[in-house]
């Protein structure tokens, strides 16, 4: 899944990452006020999310 962060400074991220490790992070994210958008597919130039093992069950 193709992750955007759009940070409250107006900063942007992307990244790749599997759709539950994009919902858990966005739903953690989400309450701090950063705007998590998951599109379907994750271009293959996209880094994968940094630790995203933290996000696995």
């Amino acid at each position: 899944m193709h992750v955007r962060l759009r940070f409250p400074c107006g900063m942007i991220l992307e990244y790749r990452a599997e759709i539950d490790i994009a919902e858990r992070l966005a739903a953690h994210l989400r309450p701090h006020s950063i705007e998590v958008t998951i599109k379907g597919h994750a271009e293959v130039d996209l880094p994968p999310l940094p630790c995203a093992e933290l996000w696995a069950d």
